[in-house]
């Protein structure tokens, strides 16, 4: 049975995926060794060693939260690579309607850091990844109809 030729614009959707799972992956990993390596790291302008004075166990309690949010980027990251080289590469609907609403929601959910918190530290990374992954969707729209 001979393989059907794939359209381009599903080739190129899950490259682009491809490359988004990778930055997510790599970044994930580099915040995790920042984590670890225990810079001296600043938190809304004080450092590790400052907050230190307050609590003796601040400084690593703010290490586990980067590294817990960095296991998360890591494996996610992990997953959409996974995803994006086998259903989203055999054109399978449910892997496109899957990396629109977990990344979609996840990356909304990250940039509500603005309006809530009022800060706007990291949600630029995760708008530029939110335009990525739907310049990735609508490529390949039309290959998941």
């Amino acid at each position: 049975m001979a393989e059907e030729k794939k359209s381009w614009t599903l080739t190129v959707g899950w490259l682009f995926f491809l490359l988004i799972g990778l930055l997510i992956t790599l970044g994930g990993l580099t915040s995790m060794a920042e984590a670890y390596r225990a810079p001296e790291d600043r938190i809304a302008g004080v450092s590790l060693a400052d907050l230190a004075k307050l609590s003796p166990d601040l400084p690593n309690a703010i290490r586990g939260r980067r590294a817990t949010a960095s296991s998360f980027a890591t494996s996610c990251g992990l997953l959409v690579c996974w995803i994006s080289l086998t259903a989203y590469k055999r054109g399978e609907k449910w892997a496109w309607y899957a990396l629109l609403s977990s990344f979609g929601i996840g990356t909304i959910l990250s940039i509500l850091r603005i309006p809530l918190l009022g800060m706007t530290a990291g949600a630029g990374s995760a708008a530029y990844m939110l335009g990525a992954m739907l310049i990735a969707l609508l490529i390949s729209f039309r290959d998941f109809k």
